[in-house]
């Protein structure tokens, strides 16, 4: 799985850390959210389709958790709408 660009991408997460892969990302500063677009590998589609499952993994720094978000459809994450 690695983050994609979109077109509603407006910064670069980790971009020149040569540790991390770059995450193309868009800040929503009156939502207060950022939005992050993934390509997954065509293993990992067929583990989703095997098993209906997906994984997530926040770091907390044992703090209260935020709320957060996984979607298929753009449009609920990027314009906030969950109509199609």
């Amino acid at each position: 799985m690695k983050s994609i660009n979109f077109e509603e991408a407006t910064i670069k997460i980790a971009e020149h850390q040569e540790e991390f892969n770059t995450v193309f990302a868009q800040r929503n500063e009156r939502e207060g959210s950022v939005n992050i677009c993934f390509e997954l590998t065509l293993e990992e589609l067929r583990k989703i389709q095997e098993t209906g499952k997906i994984w997530y993994k926040q770091i907390t720094y044992n703090n209260n958790m935020r709320p957060m978000r996984i979607s298929p459809f753009k449009h609920e994450i990027v314009y906030g709408s969950n109509t199609n």
